[in-house]
């Protein structure tokens, strides 16, 4: 029992995680007020994410804000022309919903599938911003080819990330929850995915 409880049992890492996660998320919510700034405040969460599950990171304030100076400005372009386009085709979505005609219903299912893939593409790009160095057009393109060669664990990702709204959106009990690890919760998962994927491209980098 002491073992478990001691600043190196597994209850105590634990414990420590969820901490930094809640921290880590309200950093995140409070950066992404200012709704143009949440490209920065996504790619810099993920950034710390990435090197919580590489156990790299022992501080999360000073670390986040550090990576949100740095990935502002490549991140914050990703974000206007990802977000962009995903606000035009939901609001495409939305007309659509208040009239009612021939092939309308698939319409919705069309544009619901672009709105997805633009999120997810978008999704990845912020995630690449964080980690690799580059111009934003190389960083889309990146977040693209890894959309595309890795289209099911995209699309688990995404949809993994996506939940929580749509779980805020069916109750707004869940608030509480949301407010505490909303972004991070989730992006903890993925990071333990992006990890392994970017330490893969790392890898082959190194060898060629």
């Amino acid at each position: 029992m002491n073992g478990l409880l001691s600043p190196e049992g597994k209850v105590s890492s634990v414990l420590n995680l969820i901490g930094d996660l809640i921290i880590l998320n309200l950093l995140t919510l409070v950066c992404s007020i200012p709704i143009i700034t949440f490209g920065a405040a996504f790619s810099s969460m993920y950034q710390i994410l990435i090197k919580i599950v590489r156990k790299e990171e022992g501080h999360i304030v000073g670390p986040y804000f550090k990576a949100f100076r740095e990935n502002f400005r490549k991140s914050t372009v990703v974000w206007l022309i990802g977000g962009g386009i995903s606000f035009f085709i939901g609001f495409d979505i939305f007309l659509l919903s208040k009239f009612s005609f021939s092939f309308s219903g698939t319409y919705k299912i069309i544009l619901f599938i672009l709105f997805f893939f633009t999120v997810m593409f978008t999704f990845f790009s912020l995630v690449t911003e964080a980690h690799f160095e580059n111009t934003v057009r190389n960083t889309i393109a990146n977040g693209v080819k890894f959309c595309v060669i890795h289209i099911l664990l995209s699309v688990l990702v995404t949809a993994l990330t996506i939940a929580p709204f749509l779980m805020l959106h069916l109750s707004l009990r869940l608030l509480p929850l949301f407010l505490l690890l909303g972004y991070s919760g989730p992006g903890y998962v993925c990071g333990l995915y992006f990890s392994d994927l970017f330490s893969r491209y790392e890898k082959e980098s190194i060898e060629s």
